[in-house]
């Protein structure tokens, strides 16, 4: 079943029925399968372990290494913990691991989970990532997904693994990482595909400021999430600065004047944009003149924005409009009715007028005997 899903309107994770779940258990256990993944939190008999390893690092205490000593994948995050759980750099197996803590700041020793591929961190504390990270030849995805974290530096050592291929190239992911720590990163992960800043991003003069990502070429999805308030709307930078392949765009409080948003049309790959709390600043949108080619998603959360004035020229092969919580919107551009290939329009927590007039685009739709366009939303806001 769907749980969740992506801006594009992609399945972004999925879970199963209890009742399915049991028999793959009973299954299971018929087949003399040994469960190598454990969740805090799940009920069944044959997950009991990990009750024992949450309630051990809830209360501070050790993990019987030697029990876990197959694991592959541990997943602790639902549970709040003091400090990075230093027992699990033992558990060597280990491909997947996810933790929350108050201070969520790896040890240096982590470096230890050689085999390590995806490690997701939540922490009440920004924190410091150790350049041992840098020592793990197979992580791929470091998420971490709260505060204005910084990583230290690699060291000028270029590490392998046993293929030869040099381990920062197996980078693909990095989120909430403060731009101030970056600088010298990235001409050595060549192959990133996810990037996630979170930290100061504006200049002095007011510009979006942000590390050179030149060398990126293989970057998709990048997140800016501004952190220095700015006593004016600011101004967007010059589109080169972005990489050329870039598909997903996501901005949030950056306090950018609307007039700015038009840079981004220049982005010759762009297919998702999210505007998100305070992205931009100020009462009309004229779109203008910008064309922004390949744009299927588009989505305004938390905006102060009034009015909105485009035409179906702005956005010739939009597929999908959300709007989250824009409170002061009047209304949606009928406009928006006239793009052939829009299939979904999403109001949620706008005004009432924003809803009923999603609604009115879908109906002149109808009357003209198209059915492809869906409002999701409710009428009681």
């Amino acid at each position: 079943m769907t749980s969740r899903i992506k801006a594009d309107g992609q399945v972004k994770t999925c879970r199963i029925h209890d009742l399915l779940h049991d028999f793959c258990l009973r299954k299971a256990e018929e087949e003399n399968v040994f469960p190598n993944t454990y969740r805090y939190g799940m009920l069944s008999s044959t997950l009991s372990f990990p009750m024992e390893v949450g309630k051990s690092l809830q209360e501070g205490g050790s993990i019987d290494v030697d029990t876990y000593k197959f694991l592959r994948v541990l997943d602790v995050e639902s549970i709040l913990i003091s400090l990075f759980p230093v027992d699990v750099v033992q558990m060597v197996n280990l491909r997947y691991l996810a933790y929350q803590a108050r201070d969520g700041s790896p040890h240096a020793s982590i470096s230890n989970l050689v085999n390590l591929q995806m490690l997701i961190i939540y922490s009440r504390k920004s924190i410091v990532v150790p350049k041992t990270i840098w020592n793990m030849v197979n992580l791929r995805h470091l998420y971490i997904k709260s505060g204005e974290n910084l990583m230290e530096e690699p060291s000028l050592l270029q590490v392998t693994g046993n293929d030869g291929i040099n381990a920062f190239a197996r980078f693909q992911t990095l989120s909430q990482v403060s731009p101030r720590s970056c600088h010298n990163i990235f001409s050595r992960t060549p192959n990133l595909r996810k990037l996630g800043f979170c930290g100061p991003l504006i200049s002095s003069i007011g510009d979006l400021d942000f590390p050179n990502l030149g060398s990126l070429a293989h970057l998709q999805k990048l997140k800016l999430l501004n952190t220095f308030p700015y006593p004016e709307a600011t101004r967007s930078c010059n589109p080169i600065l972005f990489p050329e392949n870039l598909k997903n765009l996501t901005l949030s409080n950056t306090g950018m004047d609307w007039e700015e948003i038009w840079t981004f049309s220049l982005l010759p790959n762009l297919e998702i944009l999210k505007l998100k709390i305070q992205a931009c600043i100020g009462d009309i949108w004229e779109t203008g003149d910008a064309e922004f080619q390949k744009l299927k998603v588009l989505k305004l959360h938390d905006l102060d924005i009034k009015q909105w004035v485009c035409s179906r020229d702005n956005f010739p092969i939009l597929k999908r409009l959300v709007f989250h919580r824009c409170l002061r919107l009047d209304s949606i551009p009928t406009a928006l009715g006239n793009i052939f290939t829009l299939e979904v329009i999403e109001v949620n927590g706008c005004s009432l007028s924003a809803y009923r007039s999603a609604v009115e685009i879908q109906k002149d739709q109808e009357s003209e005997g198209s059915y492809f366009l869906k409002v999701n939303g409710k009428e009681n806001f």
